[in-house]
């Protein structure tokens, strides 16, 4: 009966053999192309709970640690972006969406005029809406930044500044003198406090 070899016993002898016999060229073989290859992840994949931050562009999964950290970790330098950094430590755009239409629902549609001038009445649809106006809380760094993005007036966006050094400085009358009511005050003042804390007035 013929013996029979097994593909892996054969594979090592040819190795052993190709080492023996040319020494020299296995080493001049890249293996990183073929490690990179079944390594790599195609912008189809989703990321690894380890590195959840997919780079728009190429695809690259990297850790959140290295998100904002003053290195480019993305090929494009998304992840130090200016915008995503400044939205990483705000509320997030869906909790800035929802507590401006329970304001909204609260007080009417025409209630956040009082605190973004005449262009933000009928539930801010000439500022180009609720969604948009969260997102620029978000993604501004600055407030001057936020007036910019929204091409708010200048009065108007001293009125703003005013209300959120009169939150900065403990002053909650200002926040009732435009209409807000007790019970609500806390939770507009924390929100506010928010922005101020992560540079909003600078």
């Amino acid at each position: 009966m013929p013996s029979r070899v097994s593909f892996t016993s054969l594979t090592a002898l040819s190795l052993g053999l190709a080492l023996t016999v040319f020494p020299c060229t296995i080493l001049a073989i890249d293996l990183s192309r073929f490690y990179g290859h079944f390594n790599s992840k195609s912008s189809d994949d989703a990321c690894h709970p380890y590195e959840p931050f997919k780079c728009p562009g190429d695809g690259a999964c990297i850790s959140i640690q290295y998100l904002c950290d003053g290195a480019p970790d993305c090929r494009n330098g998304y992840d130090e972006d200016t915008r995503l950094c400044t939205a990483a430590k705000r509320p997030p755009v869906e909790e800035t969406a929802s507590f401006l239409q329970s304001l909204l629902a609260s007080h009417g549609p025409n209630y956040l005029e009082k605190l973004f001038g005449n262009r933000a009445r009928d539930t801010l649809k000439p500022l180009g809406g609720v969604d948009k106006v969260a997102i620029a809380l978000s993604e501004s760094q600055t407030i001057e930044d936020f007036g910019a993005a929204l091409h708010l007036m200048r009065s108007d966006l001293e009125h703003l500044r005013s209300v959120f050094m009169a939150v900065e400085n403990g002053d909650l009358g200002m926040l009732k003198s435009l209409g807000i009511k007790d019970s609500e005050l806390g939770d507009v003042k924390f929100f506010l406090e928010k922005l101020v804390k992560t540079g909003f007035l600078d």
